[in-house]
């Protein structure tokens, strides 16, 4: 099949009003494997921590597989609509199945799914967002918790869901993985398990067609190896879990390897498609900022670490009151860590930046990070007071640190509305990227 049929299948993607909710997969899923009986098998594969089945849609026969992971991080769900949409496409193009069995994991992690779909039906403001964000722990992603077995980075720490999709993995050794993401701000990129030829210049063409520009500085993939623009390779796991201690002091790793590490011992070929929700010009923008690289990845680790320093402060001072036990509070916990480690990583990376500007989109990628931390631990440091206030435990102190983080967050809301776009990408276009990138990949595995 050549490049210019997969991107044909755009013109079939729908429009989507709104993103689908756990229960609204879940019926969507029933009524697919009812629909189409001759081509398609669903069985329960696991449990969710909170005791939600976890369910996997098969559809072909073919002799190798395709492995596709929905909602591997609960704040991103444009997957779980493109999980529907890609399987009701393999269903009815017997071509796209032919010697290839597809399967389909419509979710992940439902449980934290649930505690991000206030923000759901819209509208996709800045604000709207992170007033119902919710994003894990670190130890609690079914994602980042896979085993890692080398002496200097032990985790062996398994959540349910990870051991259910370990099991797939061992069971089908794909030939092929895809994980699908999202980012917050810019456009899209993508991660590969190692460089595939002729990837990147698919990848860049399945995003013009999309109408999503292709990121071009890094975000959470700074100093990871480019085989072409938007396009990153994830480094080991053992490198993963060191870059997270960074600066931190801790010597324990609190997270263990993605699905894309444990899948190598297969074979297998995994991509991940990081599609943005809302655009920013900047993120493509490869001119001269005028600003040297260095000082750009410098600046913004101040900034981490003093954003830090206020959070951390106010959650030493109403920790000793909260009662109310949530995930939230160890995301909280969590994302006053992760700032630290990625201010170490650009203080690092800056050695290297030296004698150069940073492009619009670098600097644009560095200065991201610090709104998208900052609005992520606030938020959820405010909904957890929030939670503890509606539960009765309404002490001054709890009061008092609930107007503090509110005001921060509202500051902060406020400083990436000015500084950064809320124009939100049609919710069809970046369902159609992560659409036709799976199809190209698989298609240059095909080649090989």
């Amino acid at each position: 099949m050549e490049l210019a049929e997969i991107l044909a299948y755009l013109g079939g993607v729908p429009e989507f009003e709104r993103l689908c909710t756990v229960d609204e997969l879940n019926a969507a899923v029933d009524e697919l494997a009812a629909r189409f009986p001759q081509v398609t098998g669903l069985r329960r594969i696991g449990t969710s921590r909170l005791g939600e089945p976890l369910r996997l849609l098969s559809v072909g026969d073919g002799p190798q597989h395709a492995l596709v992971v929905g909602g591997p991080h609960p704040n991103e769900p444009i997957g779980l609509l493109t999980v529907l949409t890609l399987a009701r496409l393999v269903a009815t193009e017997p071509t796209l199945r032919a010697g290839l069995t597809w399967h389909f994991l419509p979710c992940i992690d439902p449980d934290g799914t649930r505690m991000n779909e206030g923000w759901f039906a819209g509208p996709r403001t800045i604000r709207r967002y992170h007033e119902q964000f919710f994003r894990p722990a670190i130890e609690d992603q079914p994602e980042w918790t896979f085993p890692v077995t080398d002496e200097r980075a032990w985790f062996d720490r398994m959540l349910p869901e990870t051991q259910a999709l370990a099991r797939v993995i061992d069971q089908l050794r794909p030939r092929f993985q895809y994980s699908l993401h999202n980012t917050d701000f810019g456009g899209v990129f993508f991660i590969l398990d190692h460089p595939v030829p002729g990837a990147a210049e698919d990848l860049a063409a399945v995003a013009e067609a999309g109408e999503v520009p292709l990121s071009l500085g890094p975000i959470d993939t700074l100093g990871w190896d480019i085989p072409g623009p938007g396009v990153y390779v994830m480094p080991p796991a053992e490198s993963v879990i060191a870059a997270s201690l960074r600066g931190t002091g801790a010597q324990e790793a609190k997270h263990g390897g993605s699905s894309t590490h444990y899948a190598r011992r297969h074979g297998t070929t995994t991509l991940i498609t990081e599609v943005p929700f809302w655009r920013e010009n900047r993120a493509s923008d490869d001119s001269d900022s005028g600003q040297p690289y260095d000082e750009v990845l410098r600046r913004t680790a101040g900034e981490m670490r003093a954003d830090e320093a206020v959070l951390a402060e106010l959650v030493r001072r109403v920790q000793p009151q909260l009662r109310v036990p949530s995930p939230l509070l160890r995301a909280v916990r969590d994302f006053l860590v992760y700032p630290v480690s990625m201010a170490a990583t650009h203080d690092l990376i800056a050695k290297s930046k030296t004698g150069r500007n940073a492009t619009v989109a670098e600097v644009f990628g560095a200065e991201s990070v610090v709104h998208m931390l900052r609005m992520r631990a606030s938020g959820v440091l405010r909904r957890q007071l929030a939670l503890e206030l509606a539960a009765g435990n309404q002490t001054p102190l709890l009061r008092a640190g609930f107007r503090e983080a509110d005001k921060l967050f509202g500051l902060w809301c406020d400083s990436a509305a000015d500084e950064l776009s809320e124009d939100p990408f049609p919710l069809r276009n970046l369902v159609s990227v992560q659409l036709a990138a799976a199809l190209a990949l698989v298609r240059r595995l095909d080649q090989r």
